[in-house]
């Protein structure tokens, strides 16, 4: 079981840590062709997608994901392992859910042109 240890979004100058959750999004390797007598398989350009929950602060302003292009998300885990997601844009801002006790956390999905795993 892997664990993750910190998420940080660099946006502008600016250092984003306060979620919750990540959820690491497929993507298509290749694609299947069909061809006369048989199947063949082509490469595409993979899409990365990663979707994290925002703990929204109770005491400052909310950051402002709409403004987030050409950003940079690094995922550190347990293992040491580090995933960096480069060319981060703001896909969706999903709804803001309220626990009724602790904190209220908003969904955040982002596109990536790039992933590097070390």
């Amino acid at each position: 079981m892997e664990y993750v240890m910190s998420v940080l979004l660099e946006v502008n100058g600016q250092n984003v840590t306060d979620f919750k959750a990540v959820t690491e999004g497929e993507y298509e390797a290749a694609k299947q062709i069909n061809l006369m007598n048989t199947t063949g398989f082509g490469a595409v350009v993979a899409r990365h997608g990663v979707e994290v929950d925002y703990v929204v602060p109770a005491d400052t302003a909310e950051f402002d994901f709409a403004s987030v292009k050409g950003g940079t998300l690094t995922i550190d885990k347990q293992n040491g392992v580090r995933v960096t997601y480069t060319g981060v844009y703001c896909l969706k801002i999903g709804a803001t859910k309220y626990d009724g006790e602790n904190e209220v956390v908003r969904t955040i999905n982002f596109g990536a042109s790039g992933k590097v795993e070390k």
